[in-house]
Parts: C-alpha cells; sequence; structure tokens
C-alpha cells in the first residue's frame, strides 16, 4: 500500500513535538534577548596590527593576527559588531633581535563613532614581540663537490660565476654568514663530451628565513673529457 501524503505531512509537524516546541521558545528568547536594549557582554575577534618604527625594522615572529575582546552594550548594537571595521593598531620602538612586550588595553581598540558598545577586556592582554633590523654584505661561494657525470668521463676546467653575491636578510642571520655552499652535485648528469654552460640556483639553509640572494643563480662552465683511454689507446701504448 502506497504511504498516506497527507499522514507523512502530519508526522513532519507532530513528530517530536515537545522537543521542537522546546527549540523554539529557546530561539525566541534568544531573539528577545539580543534585540532588546538590556546590556550584556560578548567576546567577539578583533584584527591586531603590530608595526615597528625606524628604519629597515622588521617584525620576525609571529604575534597573533588577531585577538578576542569582550564587548559591552545592548543587544541590537552588539549585532552590529563587523570585524571588517574593528582593528587594533600599535606601534613599538624595537631594536636589532629584540624582544618587546606589548600591553593590549581596551582603550586601542578602534570602532566606529556610531557603535555604541563599550570593549572591556581583551584576551591575551600581552604579546611577544621580536624585532629585527635588514642588513646587508658580499659573500663568497664555496663550491661544494663536483657535478655528476656518467662513468669514465671527468669534469675539468670547472668554473663558477660568480664567486661573491650580495645576501640580505636580518642581521641575526646575515651576520654570521661568512660564506654560502654551492652544491656542483645537484646539476644534471652530464654526458655530452667537450665544453658545458650550466646555470645552479643557489640554495638558502630554510633556517634562514628572511635571507634573500643575488643573483640567485650562477653560471657553471667547464669541460667533459675522459677519466679513462679508449681501449684501443691502451692496446696500443701496451705495445
Amino acid at each position: 500500500m502506497a504511504p498516506d501524503p497527507s499522514s507523512a505531512l502530519r508526522d513532519l509537524f507532530t513528530r517530536n513535538l515537545g522537543y521542537k516546541l522546546v527549540a523554539l521558545l529557546l530561539a525566541l528568547l534568544l531573539w528577545f534577548d539580543v534585540t532588546t536594549d538590556e546590556t550584556t557582554v560578548i567576546d567577539y575577534p578583533v584584527p591586531l596590527r603590530i608595526a615597528v618604527e625606524g628604519p629597515d625594522m622588521i617584525v620576525v615572529n609571529d604575534p597573533p593576527d588577531e585577538v578576542e575582546v569582550r564587548f559591552s552594550g545592548s543587544g541590537e548594537e552588539l549585532m552590529r559588531l563587523d570585524k571588517d571595521d574593528l582593528v587594533i593598531q600599535k606601534s613599538v620602538q624595537g631594536g636589532e633581535s629584540d624582544t618587546t612586550m606589548v600591553n593590549l588595553d581596551p582603550r586601542d581598540v578602534q570602532r566606529p563613532t556610531d557603535l555604541n558598545v563599550t570593549p572591556v577586556a581583551i584576551t591575551p592582554s600581552q604579546v611577544r614581540v621580536v624585532t629585527d633590523r635588514f642588513m646587508e654584505k658580499t659573500v663568497l661561494l664555496e663550491p661544494i663537490g663536483s657535478p655528476p657525470a656518467r662513468t669514465g668521463w671527468q669534469v675539468v676546467d670547472l668554473g663558477v660565476e660568480p664567486r661573491r653575491v650580495e645576501v640580505r636578510g636580518v642581521t641575526s642571520e646575515v651576520r654570521p654568514i661568512g660564506s654560502l655552499g654551492l652544491d656542483l652535485s645537484q646539476l644534471g648528469r652530464l654526458g655530452r663530451p667537450g665544453e658545458f654552460e650550466e646555470r645552479l640556483e643557489i640554495a638558502v639553509p630554510d633556517s634562514l628565513r628572511t635571507v634573500t640572494v643575488s643573483p640567485d643563480s650562477v653560471r657553471i662552465t667547464g669541460r667533459l673529457v675522459r677519466s679513462e683511454p679508449l681501449e684501443e689507446d691502451a692496446e696500443e701504448g701496451s705495445s
């Protein structure tokens, strides 16, 4: 027997009727609370922007992009909160490899003048900011290893150009650099005899997060020659 459509519709409204009435009542109470003039509080995310003063100074750690701000106000006003209209902007006078604790005060919250809410607390109330200064220096490239070649062949007259490069980054990372290693084994395997010319990218260790190199690649030149005599040459030499 086919199901009665009217019975299915009736079940939709009457099944678990008690739970549905309770849910509806809670929704109405919540709506009433939000739209009344009664003062209440709510935690809301607010973007945090931190700038460091001074030439070539940057923030090198990762302060939070936003913090939780507790706002007080009427339900109607709290419903108007929009993260795009809110911000906390702080500036620090940092130095080289310097750590500063930045205090966040509810009065730092910038909001529209027609929004009648009051920031009362911020979590966290302090953030850690690490600053450093950018610097540049010239360092020597140190070739390591040799370009790979097929068996019986070797690379001679190897050249690297340029041999010196400019490195730029924060002082704590750049100052200790005396030279940069250039791993020649990263070149593709050489197979054609005679002179060759290849480009090799300069790899910067992952630990140097802010360091860049200019130029970022070098020219590798040389010749590929046999490292073992041909069989006929060896026979002639033995006769």
